[in-house]
């Protein structure tokens, strides 16, 4: 049976290729008109939330095209692992969490907004992820779920410093004591702290280039954080 997407705005079809594969991520029409949603501003008015989950973010797709290059190896799974499953933060549509799902792993999409979680499952779903490796939480990062992953993903979501620490509370709650987590961004400024305040919250961090397309076609340079914990 397909998945029914119920959404309160317009929505289209943008078709991609990354790596090679097609990704079809179904998104509202126009972002922009979600800022005079009023369920949107009175979210604003009682936490400063905006709604960035449905733009199509340039690390976002480079990370979807890591994921999916033949060449590039997922995270092995720490012993006692059964099946490779792994956890997506601020997943938006849900770009980077399909492209785990194509290459096997057991995907939980979370975001901070329940309409994101909602339309990435209805995207894994549509681009052919089996039921039974996909689930949708609505998930806030100072309450994280209480079970740990081998592979944490997470892009496009360092575009604020005061998020950091947030950010990284929630990776050291979620991450399997041997796993791995994998933040993007497409070089912002306020990322520049972020490898320190990894470090300093227990995470050992290395750095790796990263260039692709951004969604205008232009040429996008971005950095990979591979974050573990410190042995």
């Amino acid at each position: 049976m397909d998945h029914v997407l119920t959404s309160r705005f317009p929505t289209r079809i943008h078709r991609l290729d990354v790596a090679g594969q097609t990704i079809d991520l179904v998104a509202p029409v126009d972002p922009d008109a979600l800022l005079d949603d009023p369920i949107v501003e009175q979210r604003y008015k009682d936490d400063n939330y905006l709604p960035y989950w449905p733009i199509i973010w340039p690390s976002g797709l480079m990370m979807a095209e890591r994921i999916l290059n033949a060449a590039e190896s997922p995270p092995a799974l720490p012993p006692g692992e059964a099946s490779p499953r792994c956890i997506e933060l601020g997943c938006g549509l849900g770009s980077t969490g399909i492209a785990a799902g194509r290459r096997g792993w057991h995907v939980t999409f979370t975001d901070y907004d329940p309409e994101a979680v909602d339309f990435a499952v209805h995207n894994a779903l549509r681009n052919g992820i089996p039921t039974e490796r996909v689930r949708g939480v609505h998930m806030d990062w100072r309450a994280p779920l209480a079970e740990q992953f081998p592979w944490v993903l997470a892009s496009d979501v360092l575009y604020e410093r005061r998020l950091h620490p947030l950010l990284l509370s929630a990776v050291k709650a979620l991450l399997a004591p041997s796993g791995t987590a994998w933040v993007s961004d497409p070089q912002r400024t306020s990322a520049e702290d972020f490898p320190l305040a990894a470090v300093e919250s227990g995470f050992k961090v290395s750095t790796v280039y990263m260039e692709g397309k951004n969604f205008a076609g232009g040429v996008q340079q971005g950095t990979l954080y591979v974050l573990t914990r410190v042995a």
